[in-house]
């Protein structure tokens, strides 16, 4: 399953071949051993998926007329 992630602060990840992970966001499979270490180290942080401007309303349970 494919994650987005960003690099931690200060820190310099390299990909399994070596190359430097870029500085914004990036897709890792979090299944995969060395993405999962990574993850696990705290050199890698989960990016949190960006939620839309609506709010979901749920009814108030507080307001229900009693019937008889």
């Amino acid at each position: 399953m494919s994650v987005r992630v960003t690099v931690a602060e200060g820190r310099v990840v390299r990909d399994p071949r070596g190359r430097k992970c870029p500085d914004g966001e990036f897709s890792v499979d979090e299944k995969d051993f060395f993405w999962a270490r990574c993850l696990r180290s705290g050199d890698l942080e989960l990016v949190k998926p960006k939620t839309s401007g609506a709010a979901v309303v749920l009814p108030d349970a507080s307001n229900k007329v009693a019937t008889k």
